[in-house]
């Protein structure tokens, strides 16, 4: 049973000696428990729980041994190989979980044939069904701890590859929200109430995860720097440059093995870094949002960093940065060391604009890096780059971002989120109708509630972008653009900073063939008489898809047309006896309107449908 100790390696650091123990000590028996729990789970997809048990309560006598006085074993072995020879010592384990060509294997080569193993476990990264609900409350009172344990446990098994700490936040917040409406006095109100955040919060520690993973495959090492740089001026601009460059040099290096499946060397540097900066006393003595994450535990202070407010600025530090005060020496820096350079051009302009999102920093940047390369070797290389960058103003780039989302903020408040999220489908369905409506449905619902997010405070409005930008990534990773059409292929394969700009301009596909209208396309039937609002919903958006399919040029008046008459036949058939023969009825004959409307300009279907039966023989 002494394998498990593997699973301490998530948080070992290099030096230590005795692992097990600092983990041990670290993480305390529900923390110990919990990555036991997490990294059986996400290595052997075919464990039960109940086989879990016998190694859990061996790991448990391991960390209280290896803490002892006079700790003997194997507190000193190294996790890893413990891991593999115990695993590969189980010949029913091995066979059923796939890994007798790993233990045929050793060292090194034994190592990263687990990894590869790991990565290749089928995964869902929905997390759908991971909504806490009234229903689970008495399970929840009964055993909290057992409770918690299942939800891990099937957590970790679906999603393979999603960092421990990670798991660990979504079932803390899940617990709170079973504490917090467990004990109310109008339980599902509650949970309806948090469902929302919860999602939420769920959504983007995922999503940020995945879209990162992206962009490292997608762009490399420099963008994914570059990333992080501006993140991490942005919210600790007291920071010297230096202590910045090596802290991202640091957490790239960590970018690899934990979008890999290497978990153990992924928290191995992670710990390691986090360690390093909440040792820098000069650091927190002047930053208050790192301070404060230092004291949080072991799991949590990675998190908290990522999600903390940016600090004060430096006394003295200007509001621009002026790119032309100085270019005689910008130029040389940038020909002598151009990467250095433009790490403190990032570095500089990031920490000046904690409100600015990453996208449109890395934007100026770019534009910054290519009038250096045109100027720079020129004798007038000062007036040279004003010219190049006449059209690349950052202030500007910023100002209309806000303007934007702030539009978008008061049409959310004006139509309903449910009405924002029908829109999104219609303008999605006609740059991509050869996307499959649940691809659509969730992308339109995924970006409303993103949206919803973001916008609740104002100084969090142009982190939209990076928010949604993540959510692009994500989509592109998940489908095969090129066989959607053309323009999400291009859209795809844009640089980070541009991509989403590329999106929001996307026109309708007009050389998309829809398939040929049928009743069997429409949600009608009597069914529609009976359906929860929450299906309803989901039957308004499948006849908006399905229309906007059928004419990606269709006019808002026409679908505004559509609609009402869709709904005077849902009133009218549902007040009938025979409502299956009503709609039967009705159905043919608004696809038949439907049809003759879409062929023409008008925005009328009843005035056609009128004008059609004054002209049919009685």
């Amino acid at each position: 049973m002494l394998w498990v100790a593997v699973c301490l390696l998530l948080l070992q650091t290099v030096a230590a000696q005795n692992q097990v123990c600092q983990i041990y000590t670290e993480a305390k028996e529900d923390g110990f428990k919990s990555l036991i729990v997490i990294c059986l789970a996400q290595n052997l997809p075919d464990i039960t729980q109940d086989e879990m048990v016998p190694f859990i309560d061996g790991a448990l006598a391991l960390g209280s041994n290896c803490c002892s006085d006079a700790p003997v074993g194997d507190c000193e072995r190294d996790p890893a190989d413990l891991f593999h020879s115990a695993v590969c010592s189980y010949e029913s384990i091995v066979e059923r979980n796939d890994l007798k060509s790993c233990c045929e294997q050793s060292g090194a080569e034994r190592s990263v044939c687990f990894v590869d193993h790991r990565v290749n476990i089928s995964r869902d990264y929905s997390l759908q069904t991971w909504l806490p609900t009234e229903d689970e409350c008495p399970d929840f009172k009964k055993d909290d701890e057992a409770f918690l344990g299942k939800l891990i446990f099937s957590l970790s098994k679906r999603n393979v590859l999603l960092l421990p700490q990670v798991i660990l936040g979504i079932a803390k917040r899940y617990s709170d929200v079973m504490v917090s409406c467990c004990g109310d006095a109008d339980p599902q109100t509650c949970f309806d109430n948090k469902e929302p955040p919860f999602q939420a919060a769920v959504r983007n520690r995922v999503t940020q995860h995945r879209a990162h993973c992206f962009a490292h495959s997608r762009y490399g090492e420099r963008v994914v720097k570059a990333k992080k740089l501006v993140r991490f001026s942005q919210k600790v601009p007291q920071a010297p440059v230096e202590v910045m460059q090596s802290t991202v040099d640091k957490l790239f290096s960590t970018t690899a093995p934990c979008c890999q499946g290497d978990m153990g060397t992924c928290m191995r540097l992670r710990k390691q870094l986090i360690d390093e900066l909440c040792a820098n006393e000069n650091l927190i003595s002047t930053s208050a949002g790192l301070a404060t994450c230092c004291k949080a535990d072991v799991f949590s202070r990675g998190s908290c960093i990522g999600s903390m407010t940016p600090d004060p600025k430096p006394e003295g530090l200007s509001e621009e940065y002026d790119l032309h005060a100085n270019i005689q020496a910008v130029c040389d820096s940038f020909t002598k060391t151009p990467q250095q350079a433009m790490v403190n051009l990032i570095y500089e302009v990031s920490r000046r604009h904690p409100e600015a999102s990453e996208a449109a920093i890395l934007r100026y940047a770019q534009a910054t890096e290519r009038a250096f390369l045109m100027c720079c070797a020129k004798e007038g290389h000062a007036e040279c780059v004003k010219a190049e960058m006449t059209d690349r103003d950052l202030e500007k780039d910023i100002t209309d971002g806000l303007a934007h989302y702030r539009n978008i903020s008061a049409l959310k408040r004006t139509v309903g989120d449910g009405n924002y999220e029908k829109i999104l489908l219609v303008l999605y369905t006609r740059a991509m109708p050869q996307a499959t409506f649940d691809q659509l449905h969730h992308v339109s619902k995924t970006v409303t509630s993103v949206l919803s997010e973001c916008l609740k405070n104002d100084h969090r409005v142009m982190a939209c972008e990076d928010m949604l930008t993540d959510i692009i990534d994500v989509v592109c990773q998940e489908v095969a653009a090129a066989s959607i059409n053309p323009q999400i292929s291009n859209c795809c394969n844009q640089s980070y900073s541009t991509r989403k700009i590329c999106i929001m301009t996307l026109r309708p596909d007009v050389d998309f063939q829809p398939p040929e209208l049928d009743t069997k396309n429409f949600p009608m039937g009597a069914d529609l008489c009976t359906k929860e609002a929450a299906d309803l919903f989901l039957s308004e958006k499948m006849l908006l898809y399905v229309l906007v399919r059928q004419k990606p040029t269709i006019s808002h008046g026409q679908l505004h047309s559509i609609r009402q008459h869709f709904q005077a036949m849902k009133s009218k058939c549902c007040a009938e006896a025979d409502q299956e023969a009503c709609f039967s009825t009705e159905a043919s004959e608004l696809i038949t309107g439907v049809a003759e409307l879409l062929k023409t300009n008008d925005s009328c279907l009843s005035c056609l449908l009128k004008s059609k039966n004054a002209t049919d023989p009685a």
